[in-house]
Formats: C-alpha cells, structure tokens, sequence
C-alpha cells in the first residue's frame, strides 16, 4: 500500500511535468501492469439510501484462507518470529530513551 502511494505520486508528478511518453513513465507503467496481473475477482456491495457497504469480495488469487488466518498454532506462522520484529521496530525508540536517560544522569 505505501508503495503504491508512491508509484501513483511519481507517475502523476511526470505526467503533471508533460513527460507521458518518457522511459521511466512506460517503466512505471510496466511494473503496475505487472504488480496488477493477480488483481480480479468479484466485490459485493450493498446500496441502502445513498450508502454504500461493504458486503464481501472474493479472488481466486486471494491471499486469505480460513486455515492460515490464525494466531493459533499451524504449520504457516511461527509465533516466536515476531519478537525479532518487534525488537527491531522498537529499536529507534529504546536508542532514543537510552540516550535521553545519559542526557540527564550527565546533565545532574
């Protein structure tokens, strides 16, 4: 998702600039074709007095299946994998409080 936010910024900044026939612009769209080759199935919705809701979507390239959903124990995700992300994800904010609390012990 935050890729795509990217790609669709760069693709309308050189299409904004004039630059629809240039080489990164094909390239660009190239990769969306690509990326998008699995994207099909079927959504429904539901249509009650001017709303639109949500009422499922389905894909045969779907990456769901009621047996992976799972927290629980399956031979597809291992729970101890988690902890090297969470240490590494919290990592820039235990650097930060280890240095705020230097800064004061050396600051008294």
């Amino acid at each position: 998702m935050h890729y795509k936010i990217e790609i669709a910024n760069k693709l309308a900044q050189l299409i904004y600039n004039g630059q629809w026939f240039s080489t990164i612009r094909k390239a660009i769209s190239a990769f969306v074709d690509v990326t998008q080759e699995t994207v099909t199935g079927s959504v429904k919705l539901k249509l009650y007095k001017g709303n639109v809701i949500n009422a499922g979507a389905s894909s045969p390239y779907t990456l769901y299946h009621e047996e992976f959903a799972t927290f629980g124990e399956d031979g597809v995700y291992d729970q101890t994998d988690s902890q090297g992300f969470v240490n590494l994800y919290a990592l820039p904010i235990k650097v930060q409080t280890m240095m705020r609390i230097k800064n004061e012990k050396k600051n008294k």
